[in-house]
């Protein structure tokens, strides 16, 4: 088999339903781990809509799509957020989404996609990149370990409805 033409670049506004696409897929995966901590809200597909169109101009945030063959198959998105009281942050870069199709996973995509991720990071200024992945997600939590992130909290919950 050919080996596939994989392309990271920067979202531009056209590439926005690709990344809706995907965002949505990226919600359903987090709802199927876990659904009482991750849900989905009314209008969400239209929420996400509006907030991409906003992230993908902003110019503290980098959203960047994955494509197979000329076709997006996965993005990412990476904001500089401002350090917080509450959580005990600096002011820092977040990659708070990422996302591959799976019908291209084990390709290198994802690899690439991370990569250019931290990049997008050093690139916007900031020194440390930090990231939330579900505790289910074997996968992603070694993609990350594999590629120098190492744990420094783990968010914990109770379900105060149970027995």
């Amino acid at each position: 088999m050919k080996k596939p033409n994989i392309t990271i670049r920067k979202a531009t506004i056209n590439d926005h339903q690709g990344v809706i696409k995907y965002a949505i897929k990226l919600v359903h995966q987090h709802q199927n781990f876990n659904p009482l901590r991750f849900v989905e809200f009314a209008n969400h597909e239209q929420q996400l809509f509006d907030f991409f169109a906003e992230e993908i101009v902003n110019p503290q945030a980098v959203v960047l799509v994955v494509e197979v063959e000329n076709e997006i198959v996965g993005y990412s998105f990476t904001r500089l957020e401002e350090s917080s009281l509450v959580d005990i942050a600096p002011a820092s870069a977040w990659l708070h989404d990422i996302y591959i199709d799976e019908s291209v996973r084990g390709w290198g995509a994802g690899k690439l996609l991370l990569d250019a991720s931290i990049d997008a990071a050093k690139q916007l200024g900031s020194q440390i990149l930090i990231l939330q992945v579900a505790a289910q997600n074997e996968f992603a939590k070694k993609l990350f370990e594999d590629n120098g992130f190492s744990v420094a909290t783990y968010e914990m919950m109770m379900d105060l409805n149970a027995g």
